[in-house]
């Protein structure tokens, strides 16, 4: 019922939204990131951001949607991330870590903001849900040594990814935060895969 929920209020394809005073759509997303223990890591640890695929794209994204109604960027960003991978765990928003502008194929611009996101400490491992939308196919965590090597649907992504690993990682390596297990690699169905796509994806002018 909650995923039923969740895929009727996304607006259908091909709906008008709303412009901004410069004339683009807004769109908000997260950067979701937990910590993973490793022996072979400097510290005994390591830093993932969570990325997925979506449809038939061969690249990966972050979770990111328009902004509905009279939202804020923030919460838009949270609600996306719930909805597109099924995160049931507490989040909370961190620092904007990057933006991104483009036009897309209706021909409008399009302005995306992105924030930091992890769970509080009290909120324990995380926990996805069978809520996330059917368009998302795979959940999957990457370092960011993995991430010069990861297919990307767009460029772009690659340094809001990059910096929000570098200043989650230099800020847990000051503060105590939730214990998140679990092997790298892309989730599938309940499946761990860990090879990794070699080629990079051009950045896609016609993003949506």
């Amino acid at each position: 019922q909650q995923q039923q929920q969740q895929q009727s209020s996304r607006p259908q394809r091909g709906v008008q939204y709303a412009l901004n005073a410069q004339g683009e759509e807004e769109s908000a997303g997260c950067v979701l990131m937990r910590v993973r223990r490793d022996s072979e890591a400097a510290g005994g640890e390591v830093v993932e951001a969570l990325i997925i695929q979506r449809g038939g794209n061969r690249g990966y994204e972050l979770p990111k949607g328009h902004l509905e109604q009279d939202e804020t960027a923030e919460q838009a960003a949270v609600r996306e991330l719930r909805e597109e991978t099924g995160l049931v765990t507490e989040v909370e928003l961190g620092d904007f870590v990057g933006e991104s502008r483009y036009k897309i194929r209706n021909g409008n611009a399009k302005w995306v903001r992105f924030f930091a996101a992890s769970c509080p400490s009290s909120a324990g491992p995380l926990e996805f849900g069978l809520g996330k939308e059917k368009a998302t196919t795979e959940l999957r965590w990457v370092t960011l040594q993995e991430l010069p090597q990861v297919q990307l649907k767009a460029e772009a992504t690659r340094r809001i990814i990059r910096m929000a690993l570098d200043k989650q990682q230099q800020r847990w390596s000051q503060q105590p935060r939730c214990s998140m297990e679990g092997r790298p690699g892309v989730t599938q169905a309940g499946a761990d895969l860990h090879p990794l796509p070699a080629a990079e994806a051009p950045a896609d002018p016609a993003e949506v």
